[in-house]
């Protein structure tokens, strides 16, 4: 079974992580992306059976305004360690995105199978979000700072974040991958490269977890959902 991580810009101009593991928790490819048949075509390359995709976007906003049940029980959660999600709404994704680029995507790779993780299919189309799942995995009081803020602070922010991806190398399920260097006089363009990069490993060791039974489920199908890894890893 393939395992896929997708760190998915919500503005299709801007590049999207991507990455695969094996069976076995080893990095088979990571890149990035920009368009949606970019990705569906990576996505068919590498597909030969039943998989897993874990994607950072909204797959399912049925709501108008405000955000989903699912957002705000994230917020409960995880607010109080600055993890909670972006509110998502049909009115955000038209006015600023022109479209609800998640849900194109996911009736794209509906095509080929995916369904939703209620859906009982072998090929399984789950949306997650990095900042709680790694607070909950690694036990961390807050979430790492390598999105924003100055330079020096998203270098740091990233090479923990690198790091605590190295320590599932021995993990249930695993994750094995190349070591990415960050540069001390990297610009914020090649920072957010590395970003996107070691967002979409995580998501697609997320759905390593999911096969496992290890995350827990915020949502409902339909009204839109986001799975949490579990802490510790070693399910």
């Amino acid at each position: 079974m393939r395992h896929f991580g997708l760190d998915l810009a919500w503005a299709d101009h801007n590049p999207s992580g991507v990455c695969v593991l094996d069976a076995g928790g080893t990095v088979l490819e990571e890149r990035l992306l920009d368009s949606d048949d970019a990705i569906v075509a990576w996505i068919d390359a590498w597909l030969d059976g039943p998989a897993v995709i874990a994607a950072d976007i909204p797959l399912a906003v049925p709501n108008e305004s405000g955000a989903r049940a699912c957002d705000r029980a994230i917020a409960s959660d995880y607010g109080g360690r600055r993890a909670g999600p972006h509110p998502a709404n049909r009115t955000i994704f038209r006015s600023r995105y022109g479209r609800i680029r998640g849900e194109d995507l996911a009736a794209r790779l509906g095509e080929r199978g995916f369904g939703d993780p209620w859906s009982g299919s072998d090929r399984i189309l789950m949306e997650v979000y990095p900042h709680p799942g790694i607070v909950e995995v690694f036990d961390l009081p807050e979430r790492l700072l390598y999105k924003k803020g100055p330079l020096w602070q998203r270098r740091r922010g990233l090479a923990r974040l690198r790091a605590l991806l190295g320590s599932l190398e021995t993990a249930r399920p695993p994750l094995r991958g190349p070591h990415h260097v960050i540069p001390r006089t990297a610009t914020g363009r090649e920072l957010k490269r590395i970003e996107d990069l070691l967002d979409a490993r995580f998501c697609a060791w997320t759905a390593a977890a999911w096969a496992r039974g290890g995350c827990r489920m915020y949502g409902s199908p339909g009204a839109g959902h986001i799975a949490v890894p579990l802490h510790p890893p070693g399910f």
